[in-house]
């Protein structure tokens, strides 16, 4: 039995933390003893033991970069000459930087890193890209595969010439498959709406998810079309100041901050549409799952996405372009018969593009050396 080791930052269900869940949930326990390490407390260390997999706590992690990052490579060590892993697989910038250093020491016999988004983003001072593209061409020194949940990530990886093409392989985030038969149960229950039109998010109210920008357009839509309602589901650092912009424009009843919900599926259900109009993605389990209930997705225009929605199933609005997100909005419950077979479509593509068989077989041939 190999025993294998996945490395978390936080101890919450995102959707690289649900990456693990997914991914872990498929393979075969008499096969694999299974440690999933991150933070302490949250919802991961009950979904972890629910599963029966062994949680370690990491109390000394840290999100930014911080002295006790000495101590957080120190405690990686130790717990992997203890336990001895076969496998060590990261996720994130910090795990995957001192997991994969500790697994380099340790000469663990494989390790794993999926890259979830990359550290180095656009909107950085160029002295800070440049700080994490060094980081990441030592840390791609000390793994021997490179996973990327989608291709421009992988494609830009290697342009930079970050990683040797022989350890970078992209392979799409999928849902396990009683997931999406539950989420084509809804899209085959999908109906066109009689009145309003509802356009529904899960997200974290966070820079990356563009929160500001999105519940600002969403409130100006709302102003000028009377069939719009909004349901943003979640929470984060924005979310109070959210709630201050939909109270300034007299919009509560018509965009609706419920909060965090762990329960998505319901959601999806009232939604008519979906939007996410991030600054940055990886590849969001967020549309995925919306695609799969047949939802048309109103999505920013960055390459992640659209490698998974295109004019047959959804509408591409450029970022900071705040008056087309609102045109887009206005159109979708202007046209809706043609959202609706948008939705259609979208269900088709994202069954081809984002199999949960094919990401299975693809790490298991991975963590089996083929």
């Amino acid at each position: 039995m190999k025993k294998l080791l996945h490395i978390q930052l936080l101890p919450i269900l995102t959707g690289v933390q649900r990456f693990s869940l997914h991914l872990l949930n498929g393979l075969d326990k008499a096969e694999y003893d299974i440690y999933i390490a991150s933070k302490p407390g949250g919802e991961l260390k009950h979904e972890a033991e629910k599963r029966g997999f062994t949680f370690i706590p990491l109390p000394t992690f840290r999100h930014a970069i911080s002295p006790m990052d000495a101590l957080s490579l120190l405690h990686l060590v130790l717990i992997m000459v203890r336990h001895r892993f076969d496998i060590v697989h990261t996720h994130s910038s910090k795990p995957g930087l001192l997991g994969r250093f500790a697994a380099w020491l340790c000469r663990v016999p494989l390790v794993v890193h999926t890259i979830h988004g990359t550290a180095f983003q656009e909107h950085q001072p160029q002295i800070v890209q440049k700080l994490y593209m060094l980081l990441e061409l030592l840390a791609g020194r000390w793994c021997h595969k490179l996973a990327f949940v989608n291709n421009s990530d992988r494609l830009k990886y290697l342009s930079f010439k970050l990683i040797p093409p022989y350890k970078a392989v992209s392979i799409y985030n999928a849902i396990p498959c009683e997931q999406s038969t539950a989420l084509n149960a809804i899209a085959d229950k999908r109906t066109m709406p009689q009145h309003d039109i509802v356009i529904g998010s899960t997200i974290r109210f966070t820079t990356q998810k563009n929160a500001i920008s999105l519940i600002t357009a969403a409130c100006k839509a709302c102003a000028l079309h009377p069939h719009l309602k909004f349901i943003i589901v979640g929470d984060g650092e924005h979310y109070e100041l959210c709630k201050s912009i939909v109270h300034s424009y007299k919009a509560t009843e018509r965009v609706i901050l419920p909060g965090w919900d762990s329960e998505v599926l319901p959601w999806l259900k009232l939604f008519n549409a979906f939007v996410l109009y991030s600054r940055w993605e990886a590849q969001p389990f967020s549309i995925i799952e919306a695609m799969h209930s047949g939802l048309p997705v109103v999505g920013s225009a960055i390459p992640s996405i659209e490698e998974l929605v295109n004019d047959e199933c959804g509408y591409l609005v450029a970022l900071d372009n705040d008056e087309a997100l609102v045109q887009a909005f206005c159109f979708v419950a202007s046209n809706f018969s043609d959202a609706f077979g948008k939705g259609l479509s979208g269900r088709k593509r994202i069954a081809r593009l984002c199999s949960y068989e094919a990401m299975l077989d693809a790490y298991k041939a991975i963590y089996e050396g083929r």
